[in-house]
């Protein structure tokens, strides 16, 4: 398969390399300096639980050229880059499915209006940071990348996709509802994503700071509840049982260890750090979202409110 991924941050990079590593054809389009990176280096990749260090010679290009042709095009880019990435997405006529890897909740529809039947959506399950050249990433064991049509039906091509997925390393799985998985999904990130903010996405900080600690875990648990009572179910499994069905303190207890671990840093607080507008957008989408479902999260609205500098608060629609 011809893969072109989009974004060569960490997510793009750990996608490419496996993929690439898999035996897929891949291309990068990177800008500026990341751009220069792997013509020069190519894409060097640290697995941060391993210690394992790879270099791959993969050919990364600056545009798409009119006679290129994909089977694939990973996007894996903040949602405040989207929109930029529309025109080059609309100009290639060669037919290739669009996978937006990413926080895309409530932009569903602007994406399937640009492009059509070509999108599907899907979510990472990896982190890291990049450090120069080089990308630390770690496979999130607890989470699947998932995969989904706009439309909500089992696809042949998705199918396909996960099958290309797993066979390159990452765990995959389908939902017939991607927009309630990512709305989902921003019931966690948000407060996880504010709690970081608060301490100056400080992992370890917060790690040690209980009581926004407790705010963080009593925020999700409102939200999961507030989104269930609204009729989005696609909450994962493993987040239910830890939010909703055991004891707040062991919620607490696990993320203090989590995050007081190097995990804390590559899972959330550094991909967080750089996302503070793509945060307080999906804490407009979550309020909205509880709003419609006639219900409340006011230890959400109180995370929020009480976050300084660019990264909120984000107004309650309460």
């Amino acid at each position: 398969m011809r893969i072109l991924v989009l974004g060569a941050g960490v997510i793009g990079s750990v996608y490419a390399g496996k993929l690439m590593g898999s035996g897929h054809d891949v291309v990068m389009l990177a800008r500026g300096k990341r751009l220069a990176e792997l013509k020069d280096a190519g894409l060097i990749m640290a697995d941060s639980e391993s210690g394992k260090q790879t270099s791959l010679p993969i050919r990364a290009i600056g545009a798409v050229g009119a006679e290129d042709r994909y089977d694939v095009v990973v996007v894996a880019v903040r949602a405040g880059q989207l929109t930029s990435t529309l025109p080059v997405l609309g100009s290639m006529d060669d037919g290739s499915d669009v996978v937006f890897m990413g926080n895309t909740a409530g932009l569903e529809g602007q994406l399937v209006q640009a492009l059509g039947g070509r999108v599907l959506l899907g979510f990472p399950a990896a982190g890291g940071v990049q450090d120069g050249a080089t990308t630390r990433y770690v496979l999130i064991k607890q989470q699947k990348t998932m995969l989904g049509e706009p439309g909500g039906m089992i696809s042949p091509r998705t199918l396909r996709l996960k099958k290309v997925m797993e066979e390159a390393g990452f765990p995959a799985a389908i939902t017939t509802d991607m927009p309630g998985w990512l709305l989902a999904h921003a019931a966690f990130i948000v407060p996880m994503a504010y709690a970081l903010y608060k301490v100056g996405t400080d992992a370890p900080r917060l790690a040690a700071d209980r009581e926004t600690l407790r705010l963080m875990v009593h925020a999700t648990a409102q939200a999961f509840r507030a989104l269930q009572a609204g009729g989005n179910n696609p909450i994962p499994a493993n987040l239910r049982a830890l939010y909703l069905r055991l004891p707040a303190a062991f919620a607490i207890a696990y993320w203090r260890r989590v995050l007081a671990s190097p995990k804390g840093e590559l899972w959330f607080a550094g991909p967080t750090r750089g996302s503070s507008e793509e945060m307080g957008s999906l804490a407009h989408y979550l309020q909205a979202a509880i709003h419609g479902s006639g219900s409340d999260a006011p230890e959400l609205t109180r995370l929020l409110r009480g976050v300084p500098g660019p990264a909120g608060p984000a107004p309650s629609l309460m």
